[in-house]
């Protein structure tokens, strides 16, 4: 099936329910003439008919009264293909769904996602995509329509469309997601929807020890009570406790034992705070209160290298690409600040060269370690997570550690990865071009294969 990228413009005046293209977009689409054919536009559609124009160029002009009923905006670039028994679609059209909108912030509406899904807008545009933002409380679901905000003349402003083709959530609130559960199950019954959901740190765990992917896991166990750290904290001289549900770093308890004392220290924004004990029972009676507020687990702490004395992860971007497969998009070396245990952005790290810091922290180890082992277990872990969950995820952040023996660790699988922290020096972010390049197979306007010529 033939796909061309076309323009669409409105004819005024024109009552009938006829559109115009030239002979050359008609012949490439293999459009029937003067014959009644479906044209669809997300889940809209309306019946018309096919004529020829002297129009130049992949120009498709429609009745603003048919535009009017599917909602299709004026001098728009889409894509269109031709299927004989269901008619013609033109599209693809993108929403990303997120938390809030805050229209009193004109430059930034969607507060951080803001550049982010800006560089979205302007890409999606120049590859013939309708792409637009939009909230669950923007949905009218009796008439099949959004109250999308796009970008148009360098400001975002509010229209109705029809519901996407496909939609990306990026919900930043694990509260939020609950509480419109109902809702954003009914969007999935009908639209393809990826990344539906937070992932749980245990679940996780769960998950992947069935698989391959255990062997590369540090134990991990759930807090049933005292007794779990108790039992934890005589096999390893470090332990770390996370909360299941949380992210950016927080809430992250290490405690260590040496000699005759135990030091635990909470992560916090502006540090680490410590403190000593004597004796467990006396830091358990002061954990007690943190421990069950939310759940939390129990992970082995492990013997990772450092770059001057500081903490250090490698946070890999892995996304479905034009394929439909994984693939890696980047990857960087986080490398905590002074005055913490975690080397998240969000408490103060820093990103650096992966096989740069591996070099100062280790040399001896850098000449063994290479980027590519790093690649091969976090598509490894993705694969290995799809085919362990029901949903549906087209990109993970997944962080690996590295131990002094040179053995890689997974640490974390976060399925809304940060997008403060892959920011472009130039155009749009790579994990931008990855994933419209995902949008267009979804929804089925795959890019064209490149022909390279033979020499």
């Amino acid at each position: 099936m033939k796909i061309v990228q076309i323009q669409v413009d409105q004819e005024q005046n024109q009552p009938r329910p006829i559109i115009y293209a030239n002979i050359a977009t008609i012949n490439r689409l293999s459009l029937p003439l003067n014959q009644p054919i479906t044209l669809h536009f997300g889940k809209k559609n309306v019946e018309v008919r096919v004529s020829i124009s002297t129009n130049t160029g992949n120009l498709i002009r429609i009745p603003s009264e048919l535009a009017a009923q599917l909602l299709l905006p004026n001098g728009i670039q889409l894509h269109a293909k031709f299927d004989k028994e269901k008619g013609l679609f033109l599209g693809p059209i993108f929403g990303i769904l997120i938390q809030t909108v805050n229209p009193k912030q004109p430059q930034t509406p969607f507060g951080k996602l803001t550049e982010f899904l800006k560089e979205v807008a302007l890409l999606a545009r120049n590859q013939g995509i309708l792409f637009y933002v939009f909230t669950i409380q923007d949905i009218y679901q009796q008439t099949q329509m959004v109250k999308g905000w796009f970008y148009s003349s360098n400001q975002w402003e509010p229209r109705i469309f029809p519901l996407p083709d496909v939609i990306y959530n990026r919900i930043s609130s694990r509260n939020q997601e609950k509480k419109f559960k109902v809702k954003i199950t009914e969007l999935q019954k009908q639209i393809p929807f990826f990344n539906e959901h937070f992932l749980n740190k245990w679940q996780v765990y769960e998950m992947l020890k069935k698989t391959p992917i255990q062997d590369y896991m540090p134990e991990t166990n759930y807090f049933k009570g005292n007794q779990s750290i108790k039992e934890m904290i005589a096999k390893y001289p470090i332990i770390y406790l996370k909360p299941t549900n949380g992210a950016l770093g927080r809430g992250i308890i290490k405690i260590e034992h040496s000699l005759d004392q135990y030091i635990v220290q909470y992560s916090r924004i502006n540090g680490a705070s410590t403190f000593y004990f004597k004796n467990l029972n006396k830091l358990l009676k002061h954990l007690y209160p943190r421990l069950h507020s939310e759940p939390y687990l129990i992970q082995e702490g492990l013997n990772l290298i450092q770059f001057n004395r500081r903490p250090i992860d490698f946070r890999i971007l892995v996304q479905k690409n034009g394929q439909g497969l994984w693939s890696i998009t980047s990857m960087v070396c986080r490398i905590a600040n002074d005055q913490q245990f975690v080397s998240n952005l969000a408490r103060g790290g820093t990103q650096a060269n992966v096989m740069e810091t591996i070099r100062s922290a280790n040399p001896e180890l850098s000449k063994k370690i290479k980027k590519d082992h790093f690649r091969k277990l976090a598509l490894l872990i993705a694969k290995n997570l799809e085919e362990s969950t029901s949903g549906h995820f087209a990109e993970l952040g997944i962080d690996l550690g590295l131990d002094n023996k040179g053995k890689i660790w997974l640490l974390e699988v976060n399925s809304k990865p940060s997008k403060t922290e892959d920011t472009a020096l130039a155009g749009p972010r790579p994990s931008v071009n990855r994933l419209i390049q995902y949008v267009r197979f979804l929804t089925g306007f795959p890019e064209e294969k490149k022909r390279h010529r033979r020499k």
